[in-house]
């Protein structure tokens, strides 16, 4: 969890990201303009104000010429109102579209650097608490950002207005006040100026308070409803994305049941809601009702002792309700500011995890070295452990101090307690151990997505390196994308060279699919996922490929065959390092890593490899 902070504290980070962003030129002339905008519309509605005093003194004189005149006048402001009220929306959303537009891609930029997405997902549990950072992720860029944009905007603009309004409003409705005279005794007496802005203050400062009484706990409800409301839509995505297992299994029961329980806490908290909601609308409903008749109690016994007219007592009305209003901005915006705090807490701890996230892997004591005249891949002192939570490293050990240089093309040296081993062979390495031993998260120490632990690992800087998983990304798009992915180069040449693989890999029937665009991940299965994935390895040809159960899903007959394709293309080109349980991949390896409680044993799966077992 973040540390606490005010909410203004919290909302100044969150504003500054964009108005002193490389945008912040037109950020600033456009909320210049809007604000300016927002002033003249108050000026106006001030006009419009004294406009209805006196149209109303023309129907008490009976002066039609006036009325006439009272007439051009509305029309000249009701234009002014119009172009300005247009004009200010339409700003406003352009400036809105803008805004959410940098905060999504800036969220998203540190989402997707540095791997942080990975993080978040190794780090986040499979049932998040309310107050867990790392939860939905995806709803706090989609959903949080443009309720955070939407809302901080209609405060903001909304403050001005108020305070404004108050400024603009107070002078005409303490002019128009009058003084009453109170006699204490028939010596003392005392005269109030200004009753009517007196009690404005007092009618509004005792409304805010009240509301504020009643409305806090929606703050912590919305935030927590927000949380329910991301967790259901997080099971209903999860029961689509595995709706052939559910089928399977004949589990419909059991994925209503989980759905269930997970909508029942919607609807508890929401329960919660409305019951608190109906106390703070009863309260909310009360005050604004009051609000109308209010200016008429205090200012009626001027009006029938002739003090003032029906239009000053008209003015005296819509003036106290402007002051009234803008001395009232918190209970009328109160739900607003209630969904503007969820959504500023969800996106600020969000940033916190993301910088947390960052600075662990800026500090990350495992150092990746790339060198221009490198030709090996070398591994120094790596220890590799499970991370206790964000930025710590001091979890089990699952490998301990492991030392190997993989010489490209040439040899591999091994080094064991200051002894170096020396081996020729083919370049194609097997790593083993029991399940849960570390193999897959030492595949992903030497991806860089594993940051937990310390050592050295130095690549040739112009090598390209490709780790192919047990279950292959198929992004959206064509056939032809999820091949070649990450490539985008769909040139004549790579057309062809495409063909030529797919030719080599018995997998003619997808050519007329090529460029059919769906969810290939559903449409294809695993096996074929797989297979797609050798054909894209073939594709991007990398120096350097590890590869993690990445034929688990193939038959024997289909693994010999992909696994010989992959030696005859690549096996003057490449070093591969892969992972799997099966004795038949034995064949197409010269030698095997195995590791067993953080220790790595060093076997010879061939007789011409003069390497005895050893165990470091």
């Amino acid at each position: 969890m973040r540390p606490s902070t005010s909410c203004f504290t919290d909302n100044w980070r969150l504003f500054r990201m964009y108005f002193f962003s490389e945008e912040r030129i037109y950020a600033r002339i456009m909320l210049l303009i809007l604000i300016i905008l927002e002033l003249i519309s108050i000026g106006l509605n001030v006009l419009l104000t004294y406009w209805n005093k006196d149209l109303i003194d023309t129907f008490i004189k009976f002066d039609q010429s006036a009325f006439l005149l009272s007439l051009l006048y509305f029309i000249f402001i009701a234009i002014g109102i119009i172009i300005v009220l247009v004009y200010k929306q339409y700003l406003a959303q352009l400036l809105q579209l803008r805004w959410r537009r940098w905060l999504t891609d800036d969220f998203l930029s540190k989402y997707l650097s540095k791997h942080a997405y990975y993080q978040m997902s190794l780090l986040k549990n499979n049932c998040p608490t309310i107050d867990d950072p790392n939860d939905n992720p995806d709803q706090r860029i989609s959903m949080d950002v443009n309720v955070y944009v939407e809302n901080v905007y209609m405060l903001l603009i909304g403050l001005l207005n108020s305070f404004v309004s108050l400024i603009s409003y107070v002078f005409v409705l303490w002019s128009h006040s009058g003084v009453i005279k109170i006699n204490l005794t028939q010596n003392f007496s005392f005269e109030i100026k200004g009753v009517m802005v007196w009690s404005a203050l007092i009618y509004a400062g005792l409304g805010t308070l009240i509301t504020n009484l009643i409305g806090r706990v929606l703050f912590r409800l919305k935030y927590v409803q927000e949380h329910y409301e991301a967790n259901f839509r997080y099971g209903l995505v999860g029961l689509r994305d595995h709706a052939e297992s559910v089928a399977f299994y004949r589990s419909e029961s059991n994925e209503k049941l989980s759905l269930t329980s997970l909508y029942a806490d919607i609807m508890f908290n929401f329960r919660q809601i409305i019951h608190r909601k109906l106390i703070f609308n009863s309260f909310n409903a009360f005050y604004r009702m009051l609000a109308i008749i209010f200016p008429f109690l205090v200012a009626s016994p001027r009006y029938f002792s002739r003090e003032i007219t029906l239009g000053d007592l008209t003015l005296i009305a819509v003036t106290f309700e402007n002051v009234h209003r803008a001395l009232s901005f918190i209970p009328n915006s109160y739900e607003t500011i209630v969904q503007w705090r969820s959504a500023t807490i969800r996106l600020i701890e969000f940033k916190y995890v993301l910088n947390e996230l960052h600075a662990a892997e800026q500090n990350s004591k495992i150092q990746f070295v790339y060198l221009p005249n490198e030709q090996s891949m070398k591994i120094q002192e790596l220890t590799v452990r499970l991370p206790l939570k964000i930025g710590e490293d001091n979890g089990q050990i699952l490998i301990n101090r492991f030392n190997l240089i993989f010489q490209s093309h040439q040899t591999v040296l091994i080094t064991v307690r200051l002894k170096q081993y020396l081996i020729r062979i083919s370049f194609f390495f097997r790593l083993t151990g029991k399940s849960g031993s570390g193999k897959s998260t030492f595949l992903r120490t030497l991806a860089g997505i594993w940051s937990y632990g310390s050592g050295t690992i130095t690549f040739p800087i112009n090598d390209t390196v490709a780790f192919l998983p047990q279950k292959p990304y198929c992004p959206l798009g064509s056939l032809r994308n999820c091949l070649t992915y990450p490539s985008t180069s769909f040139s004549s040449e790579e057309n062809k060279k495409i063909e030529y693989i797919l030719n080599l890999c018995k997998m003619q029937c997808w050519f007329d699919r090529l460029d059919e665009i769906q969810d290939w991940s559903r449409i294809l299965s695993l096996g074929e996922q797989q297979k797609m994935a050798f054909i894209r390895i073939l594709y991007l040809k990398p120096k350097w490929l590890f590869l993690d159960e990445a034929t688990s899903s193939l038959d024997e007959q289909a693994e010999t065959y992909f696994y010989s394709i992959l030696i005859q293309q690549l096996m003057n080109y490449s070093t591969i390092i892969s992972v799997g349980h099966r004795n038949s991949l034995r064949q197409f390896h010269r030698v095997e890593l195995a590791l067993d409680r953080g220790l790595i044993t060093v076997l010879s799966l061939s007789s011409e490899d003069k390497l005895k077992n050893t165990c470091f």
